[in-house]
């Protein structure tokens, strides 16, 4: 058995990312069997804020029930760590661009990943055909009510354009707004259900990315693009509102959807395929 060791964060798409990285590990090397042991710097039973519905244990654990072929992948964890650094003052937000974050076998750290490394799906029975509609079901969160504060490339849309938006399609779609203390049952359900999503980087964007979901995001950063491929990203704020304005709104949805349907068809198509 190959052992990956991760630095667990409190964000959902790290706990995503690990996961994916693992599975696709196991499937680019002949199946082999992997242990993805995740590394916390508290214990088990930690929660952001008192109010949070879970841990992110308990986050993980309901994620790794829904992937594809979750056989290949073995789940362990290690808690108050000394393994991984993480910064006394903020331990989520250390500025340290060299931090260990992972460790591959043979004891390789930080391995430069590939997007499509990054790759992986849940089960089939949770992908949903992307057929037009006269009234769309659009998914969103924002930066404005997280327990912290994002950094600032994530933060450069206004309250209002996040109005805006909504007004742009509210003809054509209804809205959900999912924040970062949503129940992991509850943003599951509702991605798989919905048809595009608008946001920020961040938060469920993962699920958002292994389900093929129409997504567009307001990001300079091509960190965007890695985390999530099918993306239509719009540089700034200035960008991302000529954007709004460039086209009917169900055109608009109709162009996500485009890039969500190849990005399953080129890239996670032959994960449901494989027996």
């Amino acid at each position: 058995m190959k052992k990956i060791q991760w630095r667990g964060t409190w964000g959902v798409g790290d706990v995503c990312m690990g996961l994916n990285v693992a599975h696709n590990y196991s499937w680019s090397n002949k199946d082999c069997e992997v242990e993805l042991e995740f590394h916390w710097n508290h214990d088990e039973d930690y929660k952001t804020r008192p109010d949070d519905p879970e841990t992110i244990i308990e986050r993980c654990a309901f994620l790794y029930d829904k992937y594809h072929q979750n056989d290949r992948v073995k789940v362990s964890h290690v808690f108050n760590t000394s393994l991984f650094y993480y910064a006394e003052e903020d331990p989520y937000k250390d500025k340290d661009p060299h931090k260990v974050r992972w460790i591959f076998p043979n004891n390789v750290k930080n391995k430069v990943l590939r997007s499509e490394e990054m790759d992986w799906v849940y089960d089939k029975k949770y992908y949903r055909e992307l057929r037009e509609r006269k009234h769309h079901l659009g998914v969103y969160w924002t930066p404005q009510h997280n327990s912290e504060r994002p950094r600032y490339w994530k933060r450069q849309l206004l309250p209002k354009d996040w109005e805006e938006t909504k007004n742009k399609f509210k003809k054509v779609s209804n809205f959900i707004e999912l924040n970062y203390q949503t129940p992991i049952k509850d943003a599951f359900d509702i991605i798989v259900e919905c048809d595009w999503i608008f946001c920020y980087e961040g938060m469920w964007h993962y699920l958002a990315r292994n389900l093929a979901k129409p997504i567009v995001i307001q990001s300079k950063e091509k960190i965007t693009l890695a985390n999530t491929p099918q993306v239509k990203r719009l540089r700034n704020r200035t960008s991302y509102k000529s954007w709004l304005v460039s086209k009917k709104p169900d055109l608009l949805i109709h162009g996500l959807k485009n890039r969500a349907v190849t990005y399953y068809k080129n890239k996670l198509k032959k994960f449901h395929e494989d027996r």
